[in-house]
């Protein structure tokens, strides 16, 4: 996105690359955009201040990496990398973090409050300073306050395997499960009485992240013409409203 992009939008989206905010230091900040249901390779920012921006129900592969970023909201994405740099007064919310290691600059990572988030990682909050965590699920074993960072109501020193209906390692894939288990204590104990992770919250997750226009779910083409020159196509569309 480049200067003049304010109050736009993007959704469904699949990129090998980046989604970057800004092309240069003189570009101008970019700001009140929302980016959902996309799967990206990261997202970054080239040293412009993005702020007041909404991503949701996103897949982001590996980082982000968001210089001078402030403001922004995260609400209900798959974040498989780490948090290098978000800035000051963020929101993170329904989230589920699979990266072993969050590691970020804690300068960069702060006064920020986190809640309803998975954290997968074993090394969760090393580089983090002055945020809020309430009511997220750590596979670390934490007492807050921790590293200035104060909190309530977070479940922490649970088994990787025992959270997700089916999930394992630190990469995203469609194949598996990110539901809770029934027998996970993150069901219903989010701060609105919700699962904890990408199926509660306000943005609930969207099984294979579908974006909101009709979307081809089956087509069957044939190979050849028959006898009157015809080509035989079924091609199956399905509309929806979330």
């Amino acid at each position: 996105m480049i200067k003049g992009s304010d109050g736009g939008s993007l959704t469904g989206l699949y990129t090998q690359d980046a989604i970057v905010f800004g092309n240069g230091t003189n570009d101008g900040n970019i700001n009140n955009y929302n980016v959902s249901r996309c799967n990206v390779s990261y997202i970054a920012s080239n040293s412009n201040l993005a702020a007041n921006n909404l991503f949701y129900e996103n897949i982001v592969r590996t980082n982000i990496s968001m210089a001078n970023a402030q403001s922004n909201a995260f609400y209900n994405n798959i974040i498989a990398g780490s948090l290098v740099n978000v800035g000051a007064n963020n929101v993170f919310k329904n989230n589920t973090f699979l990266s072993p290691d969050l590691y970020g600059n804690p300068s960069n990572i702060l006064n920020s409050v986190f809640e309803n988030n998975v954290f997968i990682s074993v090394n969760s909050l090393a580089s983090f300073n002055n945020n809020i965590f309430n009511n997220n699920l750590f596979v670390e074993n934490l007492t807050f306050p921790y590293n200035a960072n104060i909190g309530s109501n977070n479940i922490v020193n649970q088994a990787q395997n025992s959270i997700f209906i089916s999930q394992s390692g630190n990469t995203f894939s469609y194949n598996q499960n990110y539901h809770l288990k029934a027998t996970s204590p993150g069901v219903n104990a989010g701060t609105d009485g919700k699962d904890i992770g990408i199926y509660g919250g306000l943005f609930p997750w969207k099984d294979g992240s579908v974006p909101n226009n009709p979307h081809i779910q089956s087509k069957t083409i044939s190979g050849t013409t028959d006898q009157n020159g015809n080509l035989q196509i079924n091609i199956k569309v399905k509309a929806q409203d979330n």
